[in-house]
């Protein structure tokens, strides 16, 4: 009787375990996730990595988005290192319609010290580095109507559309190598 049931147990754990990453690739191709096949697997660790919004936004704010933040655009652009060990440049842009929860953290729990840049100061007319932006980034004429936020080292710039409630952010910095042994 005990080899007919850790047989069934068996099954079962296979059963289990093959519907667990059917779901699993399921769940994230409907996500924009890209699930590579194994044998492509190993390719794509050597070419330029490629950011779903999702990981873009959790790259931009150390958070997963919530069901009511609705990512419009979202672009990461890395520039490897020499020899291809690290990250030498890294810059994201990001668009978002931000839920209640999403503005409350950015601008009163404030993890990323925020300050609004005051109109009409040296800060507010000094244009954002904003190296190649996409398409869909308002331009700077368009983000002056903006109210401007940014972080104490100034890199990470939040632009508050106040007619549509959108956030435009954009942060840029050095990179990083790999460990070494």
């Amino acid at each position: 009787m005990k080899p007919r049931r850790l047989l069934l147990a068996a099954a079962a754990c296979g059963l289990l375990a093959t519907a667990t990453a059917l779901l699993w690739r399921r769940g994230a191709a409907s996500r924009g996730a890209a699930v590579p096949a194994p044998a492509a697997a190993h390719a794509a660790k050597s070419a330029a990595p490629v950011f779903t919004p999702a990981a873009v936004f959790e790259r931009a704010f150390w958070r997963r988005p919530a069901a009511e933040d609705r990512i419009l655009h979202a672009v990461r652009r890395e520039e490897p290192a020499a020899g291809g060990a690290g990250i030498a440049r890294w810059q994201w842009f990001i668009a978002v319609e931000p839920g209640a929860a999403m503005r409350d953290w950015l601008f009163k729990a404030n993890p990323f010290e925020l300050v609004a840049v005051p109109a009409g100061t040296s800060a507010s007319t000094t244009p954002v580095a904003l190296d190649a932006p996409p398409d869909w980034f308002p331009s700077a004429p368009a983000l002056a109507s903006f109210t401007h936020f940014r972080n104490r080292e100034g890199r990470l710039h939040v632009f508050l559309d106040p007619r549509t409630h959108r956030l435009y952010a954009t942060d840029s910095g050095g990179g990083f190598t790999v460990a070494q042994k």
